[in-house]
């Protein structure tokens, strides 16, 4: 039997699909080399949404809001400014002596017969204690290299004051740029997704301001309790477990592992002690503290948080996993909103079944 010929099979491409194309593949590009400025412009974003409220707040009161913007953002320089003027110096005076003390703390560490025979294998303990002399004997050369690189330093300022008034324009200009926005789209649009957007950047500004508010309780309660047990260097731990705990969930374990740590080399109460604060502070931080800051604004679970901070942080690093819990919370409110038709109608075919 003869086969049937083949059928030809035309695909039409029109100019315009082609134009779009292009168009997508050059905003692609754009967005791969300019990434950098990218990530600037997203970081202040997220600080002029994370402050939109107060300055709403102020603009119900009366107030114009580029004078409003301008209070807050002064206020936040002033406090910033005066946290860096008090603590610099003690923090890092500490930190060079905390450094240099190292090798000294990981003999009293390792001093047990029970951490020295879990050490030994391979010469652990040796390599250990030979890399914490480098680290103690190359610090002040790296403060000098840190101290000589004038160049970088003022890269930094001049990146750090240009992401300053971008968010505080930003911050100026939100309802200006939302009206722009809900302009392109029709009306019934808007009246569904502008109460959706009020609620994302209430979201955003309760999280920031909230875990800004915990990190400062925890570092509070940690060097506090440092100081009453006589752990070496109270500011510097206070520090380094208030950074660590604006990374939701996992943050505040990992700086009760330090300050147990630093704990072990008084003496081996301090460390049951320290166990014990932690312990206590971390239930009333994550059941009383951490529900009134954040469930009424973010309402996310556990899982979804750890879920959020794992994806966020292998993307943008520390500061990924800080901002992942609010950025979580917008995609929640978002897809709730987007799957509210759909869910009322399962209901009422449920009802009618």
């Amino acid at each position: 039997m003869s086969q049937p010929p083949a059928q030809r099979v035309e695909v039409v491409v029109s100019g315009r699909t082609l134009l779009v194309l292009l168009g997508v593949g050059l905003l692609v590009a754009l967005a791969i080399v300019s990434l950098g400025t990218l990530l600037s412009i997203f970081l202040a974003a997220v600080l002029a949404l994370g402050l939109d409220p107060i300055v709403g707040a102020l603009v119900r009161r009366g107030w114009k809001r580029g004078r409003a913007s301008l209070l807050v953002f002064a206020l936040l320089f002033a406090s910033v400014f005066a946290l860096v003027v008090l603590a610099a110096g003690p923090v890092w005076d500490q930190v060079v002596e905390f450094v240099g003390n190292l090798p000294e703390y990981w003999d009293q560490l390792t001093s047990t017969d029970g951490f020295q025979q879990l050490t030994s294998t391979a010469d652990a303990d040796q390599k250990i204690a030979s890399a914490l002399k480098d680290l103690a004997a190359g610090l002040p050369d790296a403060a000098s290299t840190l101290l000589g690189a004038a160049g970088s330093v003022f890269g930094s300022v001049l990146s750090l004051v240009t992401l300053t008034f971008l968010a505080l324009f930003l911050l100026m200009e939100r309802p200006t740029i939302t009206d722009w926005l809900f302009g392109f789209a029709p009306p019934a649009a808007e009246q569904r997704w502008h109460p959706v957007l009020e609620e994302s950047i209430r979201a955003v500004s309760s999280s920031l301001l909230g875990n800004i508010a915990i990190s400062v309780v925890a570092g509070t309660v940690a060097g506090l309790s440092a100081w009453a047990l006589g752990l070496p260097f109270p500011i510097v731990l206070a520090v380094i477990t208030g950074l660590l705990d604006l990374i939701p969930q996992v943050g505040a374990t990992i700086a009760a592992v330090i300050l147990t740590a630093v704990a072990l080399t008084v003496s081996t109460e301090a460390a049951i002690v320290t166990v014990v604060i932690q312990l206590i502070y971390q239930q009333l931080e994550n059941y009383v503290v951490y529900p009134i800051v954040y469930r009424q604004a973010v309402e996310l679970s556990p899982f979804t948080t750890i879920v959020a901070v794992l994806i966020a942080s292998s993307i943008l690093g520390v500061v990924g996993a800080i901002l992942a819990v609010p950025f979580a919370a917008v995609i929640k409110t978002v897809l709730r909103e987007a799957g509210e038709p759909r869910r009322e109608r399962m209901a009422a075919l449920r009802e009618a079944a």
